[in-house]
């Protein structure tokens, strides 16, 4: 890959908020973002998690459904050089503390609640939660640190998202840059982990040159800027996380199904120049 030029996957809402600012950039919901306002809140998304302790290298877990949160978080993760490690959903306790544990996660992200299923009380099931505090130290997780509830009132053992903004204020743009500056492409960026159908589910490593096939995909089926992709598939998986969410050019319109939350967004990269 000498002659590919070497990209990251913290740089594309950067790159692609440089080109088309004022393009509408992703949607879920009632929710429509700018690629501009999509870059802006992957980048207080960072913040946050640098203000959390989020160090380079560190695994990064996430336990959540569909929704423009995911796709902030998850390129926030990829900018400061942390890695991701997106858990199905369809998981329950015994699944998932086994990828948490397996995957060596430093950080687990989670909603608090789901409709009817509560993703809290499936980690307090799995893992010793502080009564006070919320430094987890359970030796069934050595690596385990933190848990961060998105969108959620701090509930005992646990860090609130909201409560991180105040903290978040300290790291400056500068901080961030020098952070996003350091990340090397040929690293880690995420464990993708099987279904578990057959058996324990097992992770596969990925670095940023991914994105070469995404892009290569990309260009062969002619997507442009004034494309739309409707994402269905849960982020979780490589073909929602890969193919759909990170092509680099078209829109991708978030839709909501009261049993499974659908999800997309207008893509981040540099199919826009074709």
């Amino acid at each position: 890959m000498d002659w590919y030029p070497k990209r990251r996957f913290g740089d594309l809402a950067d790159e692609i908020a440089d080109r088309l600012p004022d393009a509408e950039g992703l949607v879920f919901e009632e929710a429509r973002y700018t690629f501009r306002q999509v870059a802006q809140r992957i980048n207080d998304a960072a913040k946050r998690l640098i203000a959390a302790g989020v160090g380079l290298g560190d695994h990064v877990a996430l336990w959540l459904n569909n929704c423009d949160a995911w796709i902030f978080v998850a390129f926030a993760v990829h900018k400061i050089g942390a890695v991701l490690v997106p858990i199905n959903t369809r998981f329950r306790a015994r699944d998932m503390a086994y990828v948490l544990r397996q995957s060596d996660a430093r950080f687990l992200i989670i909603e608090e609640r789901s409709g009817s299923i509560d993703y809290l009380a499936m980690v307090r099931d799995a893992v010793s939660l502080p009564k006070t505090g919320n430094e987890v130290r359970d030796a069934a997780f050595p690596e385990l640190r933190q848990v961060i509830l998105l969108d959620a009132q701090a509930q005992a053992g646990t860090v609130a998202w909201p409560a991180l903004e105040k903290t978040a204020a300290a790291v400056s743009d500068s901080t961030l840059a020098t952070r996003a500056a350091i990340v090397d492409p040929d690293a880690p960026t995420f464990i993708m982990y099987t279904s578990g159908t057959t058996g324990f589910p097992k992770g596969a490593v990925h670095s940023h040159k991914l994105i070469r096939n995404v892009e290569e995909r990309t260009c062969r089926m002619a997507i442009t800027h004034n494309d739309v992709i409707l994402n269905y598939l849960p982020l979780f998986h490589a073909f929602g996380y890969a193919s759909v969410n990170l092509r680099t050019s078209p829109t991708r319109v978030l839709a909501y199904d009261p049993a499974l939350v659908r999800a997309g967004s207008r893509g981040i990269g540099r199919a826009n120049e074709r």
